[in-house]
C-alpha cells in the first residue's frame, strides 16, 4: 500500500526512468492524449463515471508534489472504491511489491505492470474480450525483460562492477539485450557500439557522423512504439476472428502499413495524421464508393455555437471542408471527442468499418507526428527526414515478425 513519507504526506510521484526500449507509462499516455498522471486519471475518471470527487482542486494540484493527508487520501481511496469495487485489485500486496522492485532498479515496468494486471482482471471478472490481448501480452513480456535488464545494472552498479555514471559502461550491459531482444537491425546497434567505444572528442565528430549516431538511437526509440501498433494490430485481426470463423478465411492486410507507407511515399501528404485520413478515404473509395475530400468533409460535426458564429455566413460545407483542410495541414487539430464523432458518422453511414478501432489508429498517427516532430527537434536537420523514413519503412517487418511468431504460437 502507498506509504505516507516523513512529513506524514501521501506523494503520487510520477515514475519516468529514460529508456528507450522501455519509454515511461506516462510518455505513451502522452503520445495517445491519455491520462497520464494520477491528476488526470482523476479528471478521466469523474467524467467518465459522472461522479464528483469530494476533494478540493488545490489538494488533487499537490498530489505529485507536496502531497495529501491521510484524510484526503482516504476520500480519494474511497470514491474510487465507489465508482467500482473490483478496483481494490489494483492495491493488492504482491502487485504493490512487484511495482516497488521495478523502481527501485529504476525500470519504467511498474506502471505498465499495473496497466497490464488489471486488464487481465477486467477481462476475468467481467467475462468478456477485446482486441488488447496480444499487445498486453506483449507489453508484460516487454516490461519484464527490462526490469532484468535494469535488476542487472543495479546490480553490478551495487557491488562496483561497473560505474553506474559511464555511459559505456550501460551501453555494454545494453547492446546484447538490444541484439537479442528488439528488431532494431545490428548495423544500427553497431553505430552505437562504434560510438560508446571511441575516445574520440564529441566536438571532432563531422555532420555526417553525429547525424548517423542520431539516427542509430531513433532505431532504439521506435522499437517500442513499432512493436505495440504491430502487436495491437494483429491482436485485432485475431479479435475479428473470434467473432466471425469466415475471418480466418480471409488475407488480412494491415491498415497502419498503408498509412506509413503513404506518409513515406506520397508527395501530397502532411503527416502521419493526414496519412490515415487520406488511407480512409482510399479504403472507403475502393470498398464502397468513390468519395471526395469535400464528401468526407461532410461528416465533420458542426457544434451549434459554431452555427452562430460570425464565419456562419459561410454555407456549411465549406466551412466543413476548410475545417478538414486545417487538420490536414496540421492546424486546429480536433478534439478527440469531436474526431470520434466524425469517425462514427463515417461507418455508421457511409460504411460498415469498426469506429473504435478507427480512432485507435488515429491516436497513434498523432502520436507518431509528435515524437517525429520531438526527434526532429533534437537535431533540426532535413537531412533526418530520409533517416525518419527509412526508419518507419521497417513497419511491415515488424508487423511480419510477430504475426509469424503468433501465428506459431497457436
Amino acid at each position: 500500500m502507498l506509504k505516507p513519507n516523513e512529513g506524514n504526506k501521501y506523494v503520487f510521484k510520477i515514475i519516468n526512468f529514460k529508456s528507450a526500449y522501455l519509454p515511461s507509462y506516462d510518455e505513451v499516455a502522452y503520445l495517445l492524449h491519455l491520462p497520464n498522471n494520477f491528476r488526470g486519471i482523476i479528471d478521466y475518471a469523474q467524467s467518465f463515471y459522472e461522479a464528483k470527487l469530494p476533494v478540493s482542486k488545490s489538494s488533487i494540484s499537490t498530489l505529485s508534489t507536496k502531497g495529501i493527508g491521510k484524510p484526503t487520501f482516504k476520500k480519494i481511496e474511497n470514491w474510487f472504491l465507489s465508482l467500482s469495487p473490483s478496483i481494490v485489485h489494483i492495491f493488492n500486496p504482491k502487485l504493490l511489491k512487484k511495482n516497488y522492485k521495478a523502481v527501485v532498479v529504476g525500470s519504467n515496468a511498474s506502471h505498465f505492470y499495473s496497466c497490464v494486471d488489471s486488464y487481465k482482471f477486467s477481462l476475468r471478472a467481467n467475462k468478456n474480450d477485446n482486441e488488447l490481448n496480444v499487445l498486453m501480452d506483449w507489453l508484460e513480456e516487454r516490461s519484464n525483460a527490462d526490469y532484468l535488464l535494469m535488476s542487472e545494472i543495479h546490480r553490478k552498479a551495487k557491488s562496483e562492477v561497473i560505474n553506474k555514471n559511464d555511459p559505456k559502461d550501460i551501453w555494454l550491459l545494453q547492446k546484447t539485450h538490444w541484439h537479442a531482444q528488439s528488431l532494431v537491425p545490428s548495423r544500427q546497434i553497431e553505430v552505437l557500439d562504434e560510438f560508446f567505444k571511441s575516445d574520440k572528442r564529441r566536438e571532432n565528430y563531422t555532420f555526417d557522423e553525429v547525424l548517423a549516431i542520431a539516427g542509430a538511437s531513433y532505431y532504439l526509440t521506435f522499437d517500442f512504439y513499432l512493436s505495440a501498433i504491430a502487436n495491437y494490430e494483429i491482436g485485432l485481426q485475431f479479435y475479428y476472428e473470434r467473432l466471425d470463423e469466415t475471418c480466418k478465411d480471409k488475407q488480412y492486410s494491415s491498415f497502419f502499413t498503408g498509412v506509413l507507407n503513404t506518409l513515406i511515399e506520397s508527395d501530397e501528404v502532411n503527416s502521419c495524421f493526414d496519412a490515415a485520413l487520406i488511407e480512409l478515404k482510399k479504403f472507403i473509395s475502393s470498398k464502397i464508393k468513390p468519395i471526395s475530400w469535400r464528401q468526407l468533409a461532410s461528416y465533420i460535426p458542426i457544434e451549434n455555437s459554431q452555427l452562430n458564429a460570425p464565419e456562419s455566413y459561410e454555407p456549411l460545407k465549406d466551412r466543413q471542408y476548410k475545417q478538414l483542410k486545417d487538420w490536414r495541414n496540421g492546424k486546429n487539430l480536433p478534439s478527440f471527442l469531436k474526431l470520434e464523432r466524425f469517425v462514427s458518422a463515417i461507418c455508421e453511414k457511409l460504411c460498415d468499418l469498426d469506429s473504435s478501432a478507427l480512432l485507435v489508429y488515429f491516436r497513434i498517427s498523432r502520436g507518431i507526428d509528435t515524437k517525429i516532430q520531438v526527434c526532429f527537434e533534437q537535431t533540426e536537420s532535413e537531412k533526418l527526414i530520409p533517416i525518419f523514413n527509412e526508419i518507419i519503412g521497417q513497419y511491415p517487418a515488424y508487423f511480419k515478425y510477430y504475426s509469424e511468431r503468433e501465428n506459431s504460437a497457436i
